[in-house]
């Protein structure tokens, strides 16, 4: 099954736009509003989730 993802927030609170006739994506959780939008299977999904939680991680050991 293929989940959609928020370019910006990494949210799966997707929703077509305007009822799906402008071809665009709404993310309920951050309030972006376009064509592109990231479609992928829960494996991707979880390896894009752990991969930011990394990058949060060695961000937050940076700032230290």
């Amino acid at each position: 099954m293929r989940i959609l993802v928020c370019p910006v927030c990494k949210s799966t609170d997707i929703e077509m736009d305007a009822g799906g006739y402008t071809g665009k994506y709404h993310c309920k959780k951050c309030g972006y509003i376009g064509s592109f939008i990231l479609e992928m299977d829960e494996g991707e999904l979880k390896e894009l989730i752990e991969a930011e939680k990394t990058k949060d991680d060695t961000a937050k050991r940076r700032d230290l």
